[in-house]
């Protein structure tokens, strides 16, 4: 059990890291250099601001997952924290535009994204699966 990982492999997760940052990086400088500030391209900005931030966030999250995961966790699992990270990013952002963006909203959006992540966590544990169950 001490040599048995908790995690899925770190090979998928880097592969998959990778093609989202040059993705997400290529898109943002794209928009950046070449792309004048109207409606489309703003849309555009947030979908690849979503795209490099979960490419930053999952290794990162992979790594946490890593240390303290108790039971064994799925890839999906590590890549809905990675993109609940990226939403957070993207929140933070569409309201840094706006001007109001505080410190509070800043936690209470963290917080309720991370309770939103405990719930999602405890329903997938509470899923009934019968073939744990047989006795023989």
């Amino acid at each position: 059990m001490a040599n048995e990982s908790l995690v899925p492999r770190f090979g998928k997760i880097f592969i998959t890291t990778l093609l989202l940052l040059v993705i997400g990086a290529g898109g943002l400088g794209y928009i950046f250099f070449f792309l004048e500030p109207r409606l489309g391209p703003r849309w555009l900005f947030f979908f690849f601001l979503t795209i490099l931030s979960s490419g930053i966030a999952l290794p990162l999250v992979y790594l946490v997952q890593r240390r303290i995961a108790k039971a064994y966790v799925p890839a999906g699992v590590i890549v809905r924290e990675a993109l609940l990270f990226a939403i957070l990013i993207d929140i933070i952002t569409w309201l840094q535009i706006g001007r109001i963006l505080s410190n509070l909203i800043i936690f209470f959006l963290a917080a309720g994204l991370i309770l939103i992540e405990y719930f999602l966590r405890l329903s997938e544990k509470a899923v009934f699966k019968p073939d744990e169950y047989i006795d023989e």
